[in-house]
């Protein structure tokens, strides 16, 4: 890797994974609601997505399906899809949970990681992303391109997954902290709906621009 140009792209991941967006909306959303476990789950499930799509364009793939407009966009529907029975379980949860305070059981992990992976998996614009923002930081006179491309993109997944797993645990304090409150146990619910329909609408948005 060239040390300057690496340099760059660290502050670059640091500043991108902290800048909030859907991923980091969906974990939180699973924390809220799901307890810290839960969080962690989406966290692992999201760095699991990051890989492939790493993979993805190291391998060229990345290319492929952009020259290819109605995979990208099949695969936006698909995901959004996804977001929206998402939405509707959480929406029907908030009218089957009496508003009492207290702990709510919390979600195992293998369903919240799987939702993770699907989530960051039917996302095609992180894909995109990838493919614009990772080339600039490869040094094409140190050859091996694609294992910069690779080493770049698991720099950045584990940036990312540092960051998601503090969200994604600490969101549990913060549900906790609202559970106290008698309504609260209807109203995070009803929060994660309405953030997977926001989330679904930005990918049938996207597939429509």
């Amino acid at each position: 890797m060239n040390a300057e140009l690496f340099a760059t792209f660290l502050v670059a991941a640091l500043i991108i994974n902290f800048t909030p967006g859907p991923g980091m909306l969906f974990i939180l959303a699973q924390g809220l609601t799901g307890g810290s476990r839960a969080g962690r789950a989406a966290a692992c499930g999201t760095a699991t997505g990051m890989l492939v799509h790493t993979s993805a364009v190291a391998l060229g793939l990345a290319a492929v399906l952009r020259a290819a407009p109605i995979a990208m966009d099949l695969l936006r529907f698909a995901g959004a899809g996804y977001l929206v029975w998402l939405a509707f379980q959480s929406l029907r949860k908030s009218e089957l949970t009496p508003a009492t305070a207290g702990e709510t059981a919390p979600d195992r992990f293998g369903p919240v990681y799987v939702r993770g992976l699907v989530n960051n998996l039917t996302n095609p614009k992180i894909l995109l992303f990838y493919l614009a923002f990772l080339p600039q930081f490869v040094d094409p006179s140190l050859g091996r391109q694609a294992l910069q491309l690779f080493a770049l993109g698991l720099t950045m997944l584990l940036v990312g997954l540092v960051v998601d797993l503090s969200i994604g645990s600490g969101a549990v304090r913060v549900g906790r902290f609202l559970r106290q409150h008698r309504a609260a146990n209807q109203w995070l619910p009803r929060f994660a709906g309405t953030a997977y329909g926001a989330l679904a609408a930005g990918l049938i948005l996207g597939a429509t621009t």
